[in-house]
């Protein structure tokens, strides 16, 4: 019997999707919660899950060693077909609009990497402001998403249910921030100082924040792209930037890098908590290096940006 041969929209629906997503996730040799575990943890009756993993050894995404009083073990499991039984029919991302090489290039490396022998097709969502994918995703309208490993940290710090899958390691989220002056003399924060702040840019503003923290400072919240235009005018007196944007973009400004422990210009893929099943999906089939190789290949022009 195929898997094709099974209408999984049956009253078994259900629970034939959690034990999926339960087998994604297993090792081979560990053993199976027993049968009063699961009817505890799906809430149906001990009949209902024989049935269900029957139909699942049937299709062969699953293989299963009895051994009498010690319990029963995974020995053998087909991760394609789980993956169609559990109903994961794609998987979507959110990461930010990529306004600068390196966030083209890590945009470029991920959606060509994550096609992969499981045929789940792959798609990107591009927002500006990492609450805004967090919130998306943790409400299910994402998969995974793509943030800064300091806002990953402060997220999970906050209590929001994310899982670090993947850090893709320092500069591979951008280079570096860095302070923004329309004084050409001005080399800090200081008090009395108007202080940029953009709309949807929520990893951006807490550096500035940060930048700005014991300094008696006015801060000003304007659209994204009135930014460096508000600075140039002197509307404003200073911002924190993407390093990356300013320099594609050529913006000839008084500026000063910022240091930092590089928790900011890491990358990093997260999932959200109650769906562990994703986590060893995305271990399985992301390719760090690749994409790693594909991001320097398209910043330095020796590929055009896919994404």
């Amino acid at each position: 019997m195929s898997y094709t041969d099974f209408h999984l929209f049956n009253k078994n629906a259900s629970t034939i999707i959690f034990l999926s997503k339960l087998f994604i996730r297993m090792d081979l040799g560990t053993r199976i919660p027993t049968f009063e575990e699961l009817s505890r943890d799906i809430g149906v009756a001990r009949g209902t899950i024989q049935n269900s993993l029957k139909k699942l050894q049937e299709v062969e995404a699953i293989d299963i060693n009895p051994r009498g009083h010690m319990g029963s073990y995974l020995v053998n499991k087909n991760t394609k077909i789980l993956i169609q039984m559990a109903d994961i029919r794609q998987l979507l991302g959110a990461m930010s609009l990529p306004y600068s090489k390196t966030y083209e290039g890590l945009a470029t490396g991920l959606i060509t990497t994550l096609h992969n022998d499981y045929e789940i097709p792959v798609s990107m969502a591009y927002m500006r402001d990492a609450v805004m994918r967090l919130d998306a995703m943790i409400k299910g309208s994402y998969d995974f998403v793509i943030l800064s490993k300091g806002s990953a940290d402060n997220a999970i710090r906050s209590g929001k249910p994310l899982v670090k899958v993947i850090d893709f390691g320092p500069q591979t989220y951008l280079s570096a921030h860095v302070l923004l002056f329309s004084n050409t003399k001005s080399k800090e924060i200081e008090d009395g100082m108007t202080v940029g702040l953009a709309k949807d840019a929520a990893e951006q503003n807490r550096w500035t924040k940060k930048m700005c923290r014991g300094k008696k400072v006015k801060y000003v919240m304007l659209d994204y792209s009135k930014i460096i235009p508000a600075l140039k005018q002197k509307e404003i007196d200073a911002t924190v930037w993407n390093k990356d944007e300013v320099n594609d973009a050529l913006i000839q400004m008084n500026t000063k890098p910022i240091q930092s422990n590089g928790e900011d210009t890491s990358a990093v893929l997260l999932v959200n908590k109650f769906r562990p099943e994703l986590v060893k999906l995305f271990l399985e089939i992301v390719d760090v290096d690749e994409v790693k190789r594909i991001q320097q290949a398209v910043i330095a022009e020796t590929i055009p940006p896919q994404y």
